[in-house]
């Protein structure tokens, strides 16, 4: 609880330096948290079989909105259970030896719900109890769900005297990621959940599916669920003559084509072209030959296309044998598109093999050979002499005796429907001709479509109808809002109203699917220069709120800015009309993957509004926040991409990330994948503000099974508490392994600054089972390729233990290091000085390194409180290097983890300039320490020695000490720190308002204000807590050069 109204006895400065030796005496603040058989599709087309009638539902039960807790005047009252999670019961990624169900969970403060992808129809909902707040409904974990009943989900569709229920979602053939591929995460932070469940089956009494293609959008607010359904009618996929690109096309299911009737041999030169629509199908991995001529790939003569799940390549032989095989592979994994109708051109002039797909050159390759014509039929689906099929659809399958000119394939890719020059058209099949078959028209007519969610004690309900005709491929959607206190629809009916500061007025609308007003900025017309440069401005946003409900509200808002600024970093901040920080969160949630949306942030709120009219101001800030880079910390939606899952990307400014985290492991089977650097370039004149490489990959924990197959995390939950821009905190919660093997919790932190990236990482790790220490590591760093480090050097607090120059001679499976103790006091540190790429992209590129701060474990019993490092070879370069990994370990002789153990660890990652012309920032002190130590190890051991901070507090209580934290015991707090490398944060919590307070840093006895603003009151960060009714804020302390300083932070009188 904030404390106020506290009379603080006269402050002497002088009293600070004796703290301060106080401080470093005794035991400093822990910084590690303590743990605590197929069916024949179905085509519907006459009247409608019935559907029962609605069910009545009964009184929602009142349950308080404004639960008990301290009123503090001019807070906005913020509900401590308005907050919502979404994660994957079971895991997202598992073994084959994993038979665990593939169960959605969506848990708020005031409700459940588990889903279950193989029995859509069987989930469990309902209220639960118990749940204080977001903190809290982190640490429980999962057990809040155990509250839930069964409870009958039932999407139907009727027509033709049948009745279809949505049974289950077709989910991928393979053990692990990919069998999930078919549901999609758009957003999850802390108001919001949005997964989409893609190709739900439908299916009568008899087992006969539907034709069509259905998907299930799951929408979760703290005090609603809501559901939608989008069913979009497809004539069945059979062999056969179907709907092409343009008039009619081809089907391959199980039945290849052969077209025979190609006249003469193909040309030295020639292009191959066609058009391919592959449905998604997660059941069935596609992979094998689209397009085929002349035989398989080790065939002279050979040119043809193929799939690779949802890649393509083009092929040719010259010569005939693999060695004469030349392959094109599809570069851009996005551009092919599954469900769609794609365009595919091969051409060779006798020099150099190329591959367009969509209109794009994909890829080429000289080979400089003359072709020797062969004749040859094509294949559609197969090639000859297999008996594998390749599904898919075909239209347009064109040969030419000459190379198409880039712009002629472009041309035909827009306007499939046109062929303007025909000059050495040598071969044409579009399955048009009045010869070739007619695909089967079908509709379906006089349809019911229902959503009903059914609990023991209610019945929420929706049904639509379609008179008359629906024709296929029209998507129809149905909606169903479940509310679930008595106040919610009234908050629904709040409109907000959107100013522009190029003077567009935006005026909300009420979006059911996403159960929210929605206010769209298509466009700005900015008077600043956006993109890849230092954006030094913010987007700026008027929100009035009218409230025309007679209690106080907080309306569910999302603003849907298009075309942003730039993408890979910003923060939406809520203040008040002068720009102060409300400290009222507000969710960031972004798109840069989805090409039919382009790049694109919704923030989510819910605005505190008295009744009547209220305004705020929405910021978004970009590259800087006040003077300094800002720091952002979102869940960045991979829909597009690929992976679908839970990926959390964190930056420093917008020039590209800094560090990601496949959260879910969705694309890879590693927690840590892209490491960039803040504001690099290679040498003086290299480019600046722009995207960066300091190595790929890490991981946390790892730990195998007694099949020597590593336990992926399951019931991983995901708190953002701040999105930046001066101090991110995210928190997870989970397990790893189908039995709960290990249980742990973690805390990832990234900053606002102008010298180098910096991620803290916590960690809790509880062994609840006895696991393998085998092939385990307690973290790692690295996995990268085209990487090479010369040199790998660790210490202590002292100073440099060891350097170890990484050999040539070395091979992957060596180790540089193996199982080497740190000695002496921490902080421990790892550095991999003058580490590089092995190739130039233009990109600005240093190394990484590790400052271990705080380590504690407890294995078999006994307390170690030295870290263990081992580092062994990932990759060996030619004539250079390798690139070499560190883990973290067990300690020597510990072979098994048994139920007990303990593992805690307090860490920092950060990304290092090998010299100073490779940094381009404003921050002179790195940059003098740079010249004097280009390469070197001592940049690592300054960042961990002059961070380890020695920090005294009067006014408050100490909580951890880099960055540091703060818990408010008095209206005015004093604080000296000794040491401090970079923009140091500093949060101060339990504050009584979100205003009028100053931090001040006292220079010879004299109190002057620290101000990093540009546009007004914007260089510190709030927070509400709504459990305590108190705010926080967060400053960046420009400690550079400065031995000791003092500061104070002073409310108002």
């Amino acid at each position: 609880m904030a404390l106020k109204n506290i009379i603080m006895p006269k402050f002497h400065y002088a009293l600070l330096p004796c703290l301060l030796l106080l401080a470093a005496c005794s035991e400093k603040p822990t910084s590690v948290p303590q743990q605590s058989a197929a069916s024949k599709p179905t085509v519907i087309s006459e009247s409608p079989a019935p559907i029962p009638e609605k069910t009545p539902a009964p009184q929602v039960e009142a349950r308080s909105t404004s639960p008990n807790f301290p009123v503090i005047e001019g807070a906005p009252l913020l509900n401590p259970l308005n907050y919502s999670f979404g994660y994957w019961l079971n895991g997202f990624r598992k073994n084959a030896n994993d038979t665990s169900p593939d169960q959605l969970a969506i848990e708020t403060g005031y409700y459940g719900l588990v889903l279950d992808l193989a029995h859509l129809d069987q989930a469990r909902f309902g209220r639960i109890t118990g749940t204080e707040n977001y903190a809290s409904g982190l640490e429980t974990g999962t057990s809040k769900l155990e509250q839930l009943q069964p409870a009958e989900l039932s999407i139907q569709l009727a027509s033709s005297g049948k009745v279809f229920t949505a049974k289950h979602c077709v989910t991928g053939p393979m053990s692990d990621a990919r069998r999930l591929q078919d549901t999609r995460l758009w957003e999850s932070a802390r108001y919001l959940q949005n997964f989409e469940i893609q190709h739900i089956v439908f299916e009568d009494d008899e087992g006969n599916e539907l034709s069509c293609n259905a998907r299930l959008q799951v929408v979760g607010w703290p005090d609603s669920l809501t559901l939608s359904a989008e069913i979009t009618p497809t004539p069945p996929f059979i062999d056969g003559a179907t709907f092409g690109v343009v008039g009619n096309a081809h089907a391959v299911v199980q039945a290849p084509l052969t077209l025979n009737n190609v006249s003469k041999p193909s040309a030295e030169t020639f292009s191959m072209e066609c058009w391919v629509n592959v449905p998604q199908n997660p059941a069935k991995q596609n992979n094998g030959p689209l397009v085929s001529k002349n035989g398989g790939q080790n065939e002279d003569g050979h040119i043809g296309f193929t799939i690779r799940g949802s890649r393509t390549e083009a092929s040719m032989n010259i010569g005939g044998g693999p060695r004469n095989r030349h392959i094109l592979r599809e570069q851009n994994h996005k551009l092919f598109k599954l469900d769609d109708w794609n365009h595919l051109v091969l051409t060779y002039d006798g020099t150099t093999m190329r591959y367009y797909v969509n209109g794009r050159l994909e890829s080429s390759k000289t080979i400089d050979k003359a072709r020797t014509p062969v004749s040859g039929s094509i294949q559609l689906g197969s090639v000859d002499g297999q008996n594998t099929t390749t599904y898919g659809k075909f239209d347009q399958v064109r040969l030419w005796n000459r190379p198409l000119s880039e712009d002629e394939i472009e041309a035909h890719n827009a306007h499939p429907e046109t062929l303007a020059n025909k000059t050495g058209l040598h071969y044409e099949k579009t399955f048009d001709t009045r010869s070739d078959p007619k695909p089967t028209e079908y509709v379906w007519r006089d349809v019911i479509t229902r959503i009903q969610l059914t609990t023991s004690d209610q019945t929420w309900e929706e049904r639509s109808s379609v008179i008359e005709a629906w024709d296929m491929g029209d998507s129809k959607t149905l909606t169903l809002n479940c509310d679930l206190t008595p106040e919610t629809p009234a908050t629904r009916n709040s409109t907000v109203t959107v100013h522009t500061a190029d003077g567009q007025t935006i005026k909300s609308v009420f979006q059911p699917d996403l159960d929210c007003q929605v206010a769209e900025v298509k466009k700005l017309n900015r008077d600043w220069k956006t993109g890849y440069t230092d954006i030094r401005n913010y987007d700026e946003f008027t929100l009035e709120i009218d409230n025309a409900d007679g209690n106080a509200q907080e309306v569910p808002f999302m603003l849907y800015l298009r075309k942003v600024a730039n993408i890979t970093g910003l923060v939406p901040i809520l203040c008040y009309e002068d720009g102060t920080p409300t400290g009222i969160p507000v969710q960031l949630s972004k798109n840069w993957h989805y090409g039919k949306l382009g790049s694109y942030l919704r923030a989510y709120a819910l605005l505190p509004a008295q009744p009547g009219k209220q305004s705020y101001k929405l910021r978004i800030a970009y590259g800087f926040y006040g003077n300094l880079p800002s720091a952002s910390h979102a869940q960045l939606s991979l829909v597009g991409y690929g992976g679908n899952s839970r990926w959390d990307q964190l930056a420093i400014g917008c020039w590209g990330e800094t560090i990601c985290f496949d959260v879910d492991r969705s694309c890879v089977d590693v927690g840590i994948t892209d490491v960039r650097m803040l504001m690099a370039r290679i040498g003086a004149d290299g480019k600046k503000w722009s995207w960066t490489n300091a190595g790929w990959g890490g991981d946390w924990l790892l730990v195998n099974d007694a099949n020597g197959k590593r336990h992926h995390p399951n019931e991983l939950k995901t708190a953002y508490f701040a999105h930046g821009p001066c101090l991110t905190d995210v928190k997870y919660n989970g397990n790893y392994g189908s039995q709960r093997e290990v249980s742990f919790d973690a805390e990832v932190q990234t900053l606002r600054t102008d010298d180098y990236a910096r991620t803290f990482q916590k960690f809790n790790y509880t062994f609840e089972k006895e696991v393998s220490a085998e092939g385990a590591w307690l973290f790692k760093m690295g996995r990268t390729s085209g990487y090479t480090c010369p040199t790998l050097a660790y210490g202590n607090a002292a100073g440099l233990i060891k350097s170890e120059a990484a050999a040539i001679t070395l091979q992957r499976g060596d180790y540089l290091i193996e199982q080497q103790e740190l000695t002496g006091a921490a902080p421990w540190w790892v550095s991999f000085p003058g580490a590089s790429q092995t190739r130039d992209d233009g990109k600005g590129n240093g190394y990484r390194a590790l400052v271990i701060r705080g380590y504690r474990a407890t294995f078999g019993g006994k307390t170690y409180t030295q870290p263990t490092i081992s580092a062994p070879v990932h990759q060996t370069n030619k004539d250079i290097s390798p690139n070499i990994d560190l883990l973290l370990t067990a300690p020597k002789g510990v072979t098994r983890f048994m139920p007990g153990d303990t593992i805690e660890m307090d860490l920092e990652w950060i990304t290092l300039h090998r010299e100073a012309d490779d940094y381009y920032g404003p921050n002179e002190a790195y940059r003098e320490h740079l010249i004097a130590n280009p390469n070197a190890w001592q940049t690592t051991y300054r960042e961990a020695i002059g961070n380890d901070l020695k920090v005294a507090v009067i006014g408050g209580t100490l909580t951890n000490n880099y960055p540091i934290k703060i818990q408010a015991q008095s209206g005015e707090i004093q604080v000296q720190v000794k040491g401090g490398v970079g923009y140091v944060p500093i949060r101060f919590a339990g504050l009584a308002t979100s205003t009028g307070y100053t931090l001040y840093q006292v220079v010879d006895g004299k109190e002057q204000a620290l101000d990093q603003s540009v546009h007004g009151n914007d260089f510190w960060q709030t927070d509400y807590d709504a459990q305590t009714n108190s705010y926080s804020r967060v400053y960046n302390l420009p400690l550079d050069g400065l031995e000791s300083s003092a500061w104070v932070l002073k409310a108002k009188p």
